[in-house]
Formats: structure tokens, C-alpha cells, sequence
């Protein structure tokens, strides 16, 4: 009998060869992101999977509870604690720190990369599986091991152990090994070389941070001895947050450790601070829900389509009914039909995954598994179940007609009120279209206004050159003396990259405010053009005491309660309890950070110790390959064996917020799911024209124009295109709004772009239904009277 089903399924989709084309090929597209959003899931359950010991190793978390009772937990635990755990107990085999403060530009003197790595004890290595492929591990300090792909970056095919890459601020390094290629996407470890950990208790050797139980920063990773069981490892914990409790520093809070096993660490369950690299459980759900929404749509094509030829299966139906067919056998007949189309799809989504893994190079994407075999069963399910999930529906419906029903005509698809089934799919689904169409757009407004607005900063016409050292007057002046610069100021780090946090109180008894910090000169401040709203800018550096004023923006004088921003000007705070400052100026509150976040306090003020960054106001004509070739050459008399390294802060901030790749994928998601539900609809209008030929034809005898047939057989479709916008705007519009106000900055809701891409969407669909309904109209009355 299974073998009849699947039979009749392949000569039902070969007799309507429109429909099965509409079908399967929109299933199929619609399948593809389904693939991909799946590969993603199995990649994630995949990581740290090749270690040697997953059952014996552990990390271990910290939990925090406030006075109020409030709990918070970190994925990081004390910087002592490894060694307490292997010192004090017997039965930790070996322990292990990672700490992830390493990163910045390095350079091998040929070429300047910016790397991010993390410090790693000796015993590292051990526990976790990162075979090297030469040289040897990390363990004297300013000592690394880069991974191959790294090493090809800054040596190519030259051997590069024993030799030197240069940090910035950490100095000279030398490379002791490489590490044999790994999954880059298969480890939270993630990380483009690996530090010696003696290297940061080194940089660190007279911080107390490294002293005490009050710094949570470092990840602890144990491993057990053979048999021991986890209940001793917890009991152990408690012993030692007991301990340890008075040394924490937090006064009426209280904290413990508790174990996490490897395997348990991604996807993450629960929320954790800190949790570097390990993706949640509800973003792989928002990632899914993409792929499901351009399913759904694909699936309401599959439904309508069945149920728009209900009437010539009707009489399929009857007549088995009629030779003794249970309902249960119909359902299955109908079912099958769907997982056979499904099927089908699925080749068509492979080819089409593959062609998307060929172009598009999307970041946190990934196109390859460890596990092949579990991979296509995990497709083959997916197909199977969509498959019953698109054909659920319709087979329960077909497979309820009655015979007698058929045969007096009065056969009809289930109903809402006076609305079918089949319009009330249509306008679903193109209002399921707009939406989704909506929420791109209003994201991908909000990228670009993040990649170009001007207005909280200047960020155009300014060169960043990152210093060499902490002697940049010579520099500076040479450059300033360049044809085409108008402005040189120097500032520890841009906008827009970062701040150094600092404690700032208006009173030696105030509770201390954390703040952002920037040591900038003035120069800096006017080339980013920043707005007063009191006050001046600071002091020129040639003035002695000018370390000793600072601007504040209009947050910080607000915290810290100075009154107005005129009040504020000539008043003393105190910086990290030591330095003390007058307020020369408040600045108007700009976003120097993170455009989804409010404002929050900030510092500036002049240090020297600090800089790092010369930022050079050009005029808008300057010539900027010129003015780096010129720049290039001075910098050679100073630095000769370092590379210069610069960037044009406008085309970097694009670079940096505007997630091209990521956009174009998002654009390709909306024009799949427009391109089904067009799909849709030519089906649908399609079948309508097929099923009233004769209705035309008799039209076109009684003397009805072209015109008139078009108007007449568009009408119905067209009204189903007019309540899907009614529906949709409202929708798009709240849900547009919603998704610009997860941003603190935000351009606002474009309207006009909203209203012109639903009018591009409705421009399409009426060519569609214009395009058949003409071709309806053209037909030869004398032709359509004769057909049966």
C-alpha cells in the first residue's frame, strides 16, 4: 500500500507540473535558511568536543546574592582559586587558568595585525586537546603560540618559531609554537594565539588584583581524578567560599562556587556574565525563527495550492471513498503526497545551500560540522517533518468530503465567516511578507545611521595614526607642517572603541561613580567637534597645570550632583581617589560608545602618560593617499623598523558597524520570502483564470473588452493585496518602532522608505495578477466554449 502512495504522490506532482513547480521550488528556498539555521544548532552543540577528558573536567562558576537578595552568575571565578584547589586537594589532578585581557595590534615588523588571545597556564595544555604542529608551548613569560591560521597571516610559509611579533603596549614576544589547525567555530576558547601566564603575572606583579579573592576575571578550569565523584568537588567549593568569605571585600554580599562540566558549556542554559564565545539558547532560537517564518510562508503556498484544486480531488476522494477507503488511509495518501514534495525540496535547498556557501561570507556563520552522518539525519527529519506539517492540514480537510457532497456541488474549502480559508493564507501571507520585509529595513536603517551619522561626533576628514611610543611631539609636528592637515590632536583611544574606566566622586566622603575615561588634549576635543554647554576647553598642553582641569558631559555632572552645568564649572572632583581637578567645561551628551546603550558618564582629561592615537584633521580636499605616503615617510626617521599604522576614522566606523555580509543575508531572507509569496499568488491566479475560461469566453462573445476581463478577474486578488496592507502597516510600523527603540541612538522611524518598499512589494503583485489576467483575457472564446 505504501508503495501505491508514493505512486500516486509522483503522478499527481507530474500531472500539475505548475503547481508542483511552485511548490517545491518555494518549499525548497524556503528550506535552505532552515539548513543553515540548523547547521548553526548542531555546530554549537559540537564545541569542545574533541578534549580528552570531558567527563573529569570542569569550570567552575562564581554566584553572587546581593543584600536584596538579587543573584547574579559569572562564568569566571578568583585568580587564586586553581592553585587553592590543587594545592589543598588531593583529588584535583590539575588545574587551569585563562584569562581574556590580551589583544590589540601586534606587528612582525612587516605587517600589523590586530589579535585577540588569552593567558593560559602550562597545565592548559594538558587537560584540553591543541596539538601542536612544531615548536613547543608557552610557559616563560612574553612567550605565545599562534594558531596556524595566524602564523600563515603574519609568516606565510616561513617557519615561525623562534622568531618575534611586537604588542604595543606589552612589548616584544617571542613565538615558541604553533598550534595544528582546529575548528575556529568548534571552541569557546576562541582566540588567534595563546599567552604563557607568567607573561600576565608578570605585566601584573604589583597589582594586589592577583593577591586577593576580590577580582573575578579568571576562568578555572579542574581536572578530576579517576573515580573521584563531583559531590567531592562541590563540598570542597563550599569550603572554600566559607573561607575565603571575609577576603571577598563585598561586605553583605555573599557568593559561592559551584562546578560546570565542560560539555554543559555550550549552548548556554542559563545566564552567565563573562561567558565569552558561547552562545545562548535563545539566540539559536531567534536565529531559527527567521527560517521558520520563510517556512510558514512556503507552507501556506503548499496549502492554498491543495485546497484551491479541492474540488478536482473531491472527486478523487469520493470515488475511493465510494471502493471502501477509510478516512485514515485518505490522510495518509495526502500525507505522503506532502513528505514526497518535501523531499524534493530538500534537494532543491541543498543546491541552493550550497551555491549561498559559495557567496556569502557571513562572520558568526558557520558551513561545516564535525558530525556528517548526524547532519543529514537532522536534514532528513527536518524535511520529513515539514513535510507532515505542510500536509497535515489539507489532508485532514480532503480527506473529510463527502461523495455526495461532490456530486450535488456543493463541495467548498472550511471557512472563516465569509472569508475562505484560501484568502484568509493569502493575506497572511503577504502580510507576513511586509512585516518581515518592515523589520529589515528599519534594521538596516539603524546600521547605516550607525555607520554614517555625524552628528555626536566628527568623524570625517580625521586620520588616526596609532603611536609608537609615548614621544609624539616631533611627530606631531612634522606632520602638522603637511600640506592638507588643519589639526593634530592626541587622545588615548577614539570614540567609538572603547573607554579606560574610571572612579570619579565630587566629595572625599561621596561613593565613588564609575565613569569613562579619555585622556584627550584640546585639540582632539575641537576636531571631534564636540558641543558646550558650559564652560571651555581644556587648557593648552603647553600650560603646566593643565592635567589638572576636566570636562565632564551633562550625565556625569548630573550624577555626581553639581547642579547645573554652569554650577558644575570651577567646582573640585576627585579622580580614583587620588588626583584632584577642576571642571573647566560640560560637554552636551553624545554616544562615545555604544549606540544601544543610554549615555553614560564621561571623563576627559588631559594625561600624556595615556595617549596612544594622533588624530589629524585634514580639509576636505586633501588628497589621502598623498598625505599617507607623506605621513609614511616621516614616520620612517622615527620609527624605522616599526609599520605605521592608521585608518580614516569615517571608513572605519562604516566598517565597523555596518555589517555588510550580514546585511546582504538579511536582504537575501526578505527577497526569498517576496519571491514565494509572488509564487503564491501566480499559482492562485493561475488556477482562478484556468477555472473560469468559459466564464471568459462567454464574456468575450456578450461583447466584454480585454479590459474589463482584466478588471474583473483582478478584483478579487487585488482586494486581498488592499486588507494585507491595512493589516500590515499598523504591524510593520509598531514592530519597526520596537526594534529602532532596542537602540538608545536611532535615526528614527523612516516612513517614507517604509512606504516605498511595501509600494515596491504591491508593484510586483500587480504585475503578477495584471500579467495573467491579460493573458486570460487574450484567449480565444471559440477555443474556451469547446474545452471540457
Amino acid at each position: 500500500m505504501l508503495q501505491n502512495y508514493f505512486k500516486i504522490a509522483l503522478r499527481g506532482l507530474w500531472k500539475n507540473k505548475l503547481f508542483s513547480f511552485i511548490n517545491i521550488v518555494g518549499l525548497g528556498l524556503a528550506m535552505t535558511f532552515g539548513l543553515i539555521a540548523l547547521l548553526q544548532v548542531q555546530n554549537v552543540f559540537e564545541y569542545d568536543n574533541f578534549h580528552p577528558y570531558p567527563e573529569r573536567t570542569y569550570r567552575i562558576l562564581t554566584d553572587f546574592k546581593d543584600e536584596n537578595g538579587r543573584e547574579t552568575a559569572y562564568a569566571s571565578s578568583p585568580f587564586l582559586l586553581a592553585d587553592k584547589l590543587k594545592d589543598d586537594y588531593g583529588f584535583v589532578e590539575k588545574s587551569a587558568r585563562v584569562i581574556r585581557f590580551f589583544s590589540g595590534e601586534m606587528n612582525n615588523r612587516m605587517k600589523t595585525i590586530r589579535m585577540n588571545g588569552i593567558y593560559v597556564d602550562p597545565t592548559f595544555f594538558d587537560i584540553f586537546a591543541f596539538p601542536l604542529e612544531k615548536g613547543t608551548y608557552p610557559v616563560a613569560p612574553n612567550t605565545v603560540v599562534l594558531n596556524h591560521e595566524t602564523a600563515e597571516k603574519f609568516f606565510g610559509t616561513t617557519d615561525p618559531v623562534g622568531k618575534t611579533i611586537t604588542h604595543n603596549d606589552y612589548g616584544v614576544f617571542t613565538i615558541t609554537g604553533v598550534l595544528k589547525p582546529y575548528k575556529y567555530r568548534g571552541t569557546h576558547f576562541r582566540s588567534d594565539l595563546m599567552v604563557s601566564m607568567a607573561t600576565f603575572t608578570n605585566l601584573n606583579k604589583d597589582k594586589q588584583d592577583l593577591k586577593n579573592w576580590t577580582k573575578y576575571d579568571t576562568y578555572t578550569f579542574v581536572l578530576l581524578n579517576k573515580n573521584t565523584e563531583p559531590a567531592t568537588l562541590d563540598r570542597a567549593l563550599a569550603t572554600i567560599a566559607t573561607q575565603n568569605k571575609k577576603d571577598t571585600g563585598f561586605g553583605k554580599t555573599s557568593h559561592e562556587y559551584r562546578r560546570q562540566a565542560l560539555k554543559d558549556i555550550s549552548p548556554a542554559f542559563e545566564h552567565l556574565e563573562k561567558n565569552a564565545y558561547v552562545e545562548s539558547v535563545a539566540d539559536l532560537s531567534v536565529n531559527f525563527i527567521m527560517a521558520l517564518v520563510i517556512i510558514v510562508l512556503a507552507g501556506f503556498n503548499y496549502t492554498n495550492l491543495t485546497l484551491a484544486r479541492s474540488l478536482s480531488r473531491g472527486k478523487e476522494v469520493g470515488v475511493r471513498k465510494v471502493s471502501g477507503a477509510v478516512r485514515k488511509q485518505l490522510v495518509g495518501q495526502f500525507l505522503i503526497e506532502a513528505v514526497v514534495l518535501a523531499f524534493f525540496a530538500l534537494l532543491i535547498a541543498y543546491t541552493s545551500f550550497t551555491l549561498i556557501k559559495q557567496y556569502v561570507h557571513v562572520s558568526w556563520m558557520v558551513w561545516e560540522v564535525e558530525n556528517k552522518m548526524l547532519m543529514w539525519a537532522i536534514f532528513a527529519g527536518f524535511a520529513l517533518i515539514t513535510g507532515i506539517i505542510a500536509g497535515v492540514f489539507p489532508a485532514r480537510i480532503l480527506s473529510g468530503f463527502q461523495p455526495a457532497q461532490v456530486l450535488k456541488g456543493e463541495l467548498g474549502p472550511s471557512s472563516f465567516g465569509k472569508i475562505s480559508l484560501r484568502k484568509s493564507l493569502i493575506v497572511i501571507q503577504f502580510v507576513v511578507t511586509l512585516v518581515y520585509m518592515a523589520l529589515n529595513v528599519s534594521m538596516y536603517s539603524q546600521f547605516e545611521y550607525m555607520a554614517t551619522e555625524n552628528q555626536n561626533f566628527n568623524r570625517k576628514n580625521i586620520l588616526n595614526i596609532t603611536l609608537a611610543d609615548s614621544d609624539y611631539k616631533l611627530l606631531r609636528n612634522e606632520i602638522s607642517r603637511l600640506s592638507g592637515v588643519e589639526s593634530i590632536g592626541v587622545t588615548s583611544n577614539v570614540f567609538g572603541n572603547g573607554a579606560s574606566q574610571y572612579a570619579i566622586k565630587a566629595k572625599r566622603t561621596d561613593e565613588n561613580l564609575a565613569t569613562n575615561y579619555f585622556s584627550v588634549d584640546n585639540r582632539f576635543v575641537d576636531n571631534m567637534q564636540l558641543s558646550f554647554v558650559a564652560g571651555k576647553n581644556l587648557p593648552d598642553a603647553t600650560v603646566d597645570s593643565s592635567g589638572n582641569f576636566v570636562l565632564l558631559n551633562e550625565k556625569a555632572v548630573t550624577l555626581l550632583h553639581l547642579g547645573s552645568p554652569q554650577e558644575a564649572i570651577g567646582k573640585m572632583v576627585f579622580l580614583n581617589n587620588v588626583t584632584q581637578a577642576l571642571v573647566s567645561g560640560v560637554v552636551k551628551d553624545f554616544c562615545f560608545d555604544n549606540y544601544q546603550f543610554k549615555v553614560k558618564p564621561l571623563v576627559l582629561q588631559y594625561n600624556p602618560e595615556h595617549f596612544n592615537i594622533l588624530t589629524i584633521k585634514t580639509n576636505a580636499s586633501v588628497n589621502e593617499a598623498s598625505l599617507v605616503a607623506a605621513i609614511d615617510k616621516i614616520w620612517k626617521r622615527y620609527h624605522p623598523y616599526d609599520a605605521i599604522v592608521y585608518s580614516w576614522y569615517q571608513q572605519e566606523l562604516y566598517e565597523r558597524y555596518f555589517p555588510g555580509e550580514d546585511m546582504h543575508f538579511a536582504g537575501l531572507t526578505t527577497v526569498v520570502g517576496f519571491i514565494i509569496a509572488i509564487m503564491g499568488l501566480l499559482g492562485m491566479v493561475t488556477y482562478s483564470t484556468e477555472k473560469r475560461t468559459k466564464e471568459i469566453g462567454i464574456r468575450k462573445v456578450l461583447g466584454a473588452s480585454a479590459t474589463e476581463v482584466v478588471r474583473l478577474l483582478s478584483w478579487s486578488f487585488l482586494k486581498l493585496l488592499f486588507i494585507s496592507a491595512l493589516i500590515a502597516f499598523p504591524l510593520a510600523y509598531g514592530g519597526s518602532w520596537f526594534v529602532l527603540n532596542f537602540f538608545a541612538f536611532n535615526p528614527g522611524l523612516n516612513v517614507v522608505l517604509l512606504l516605498a518598499s511595501f509600494g515596491t512589494i504591491f508593484l510586483i503583485a500587480l504585475f503578477t495578477i495584471g500579467f495573467k489576467t491579460y493573458q486570460a483575457s487574450l484567449m480565444n472564446p471559440v477555443k474556451t466554449l469547446k474545452t471540457e
